[in-house]
């Protein structure tokens, strides 16, 4: 391990070092308090950042798909017993109408898989990087236990420009969301997103991009879908360190 064995934390959180790293790595643990507390922060982030990788089919995957059908024409359940076979005509317009309908319904739920095939692939790319802030070799742990029962861990890289907000603990809102907010050093703030809370408490990773002025984060109650500006006073805050 050529390089400052403390900036080795988020790597061996994720499992990264080799087999003799780790050996090394954990000698090191035994020592060192503040690597400890890191590492145990690195791997409740990456715990959260898997958990997010699984992805149920989305609810309206299944209501577009539906809607579909019901608009295109289905063919008669065929009788008990079928009718002696006789010459007959075959209209050319209703093949075509039938042509069409079963061309509709093929672009419609092709541009739903395109449409889901994008989400993923976004959904991907920013998982990585949030693995990537989470085992960079200048990433810096922040936790804090701004309530009873809720705790926040902020990871940033000076190198990449990017942080990961996670936390836990955050009790479920009605027609409400909790919405982080960056912090500059004027008393400006700008909006990361709408946190995503499970039903155990733990919010989805959120991947942002601070600028020069930043120099915190903020939670606020804000209306379903979030808001321009805070419309509420902090329910946490705490600084961001690097």
């Amino acid at each position: 391990m050529g390089q400052d064995t403390h900036t080795l934390t988020g790597a061996y959180a994720l499992n990264a070092l080799s087999p003799t790293e780790s050996v090394r790595f954990e000698d090191h643990l035994a020592d060192c308090d503040s690597c400890v507390q890191e590492v145990r922060g690195f791997a409740e982030t990456s715990a959260r950042l898997a958990a997010a990788t699984v992805q149920a089919p989305p609810a309206e995957l299944r209501a577009r798909v539906l809607e579909e059908v019901a608009r295109t024409r289905q063919l008669a359940p065929a009788p008990e017993r079928l009718p002696e076979p006789r010459a007959r005509r075959t209209w050319p317009w209703l093949l075509g109408l039938a042509l069409a309908a079963c061309v509709a319904t093929i672009i419609a739920l092709g541009a739903v898989v395109l449409d889901q095939g994008r989400q993923v692939d976004e959904l991907h790319a920013n998982e990585q990087r949030i693995a990537a802030v989470i085992s960079a070799p200048d990433a810096v742990s922040t936790s804090a236990e701004p309530m009873e029962g809720v705790s926040v861990t902020v990871v940033s890289s000076e190198t990449l420009g990017d942080l990961v907000f996670s936390a836990h603990g955050l009790e479920d809102l009605h027609e409400e969301d909790y919405q982080l907010w960056l912090t500059r050093d004027d008393g400006s703030v700008y909006s990361a997103g709408v946190l995503s809370v499970d039903e155990a408490g733990f919010v989805l990773p959120v991947l942002a991009e601070p600028d020069e002025g930043t120099e915190g984060v903020a939670v606020t109650v804000e209306p379903e879908g979030g808001s321009d500006q805070p419309t509420s006073d902090p329910v946490m805050a705490m600084p961001v360190t690097g």
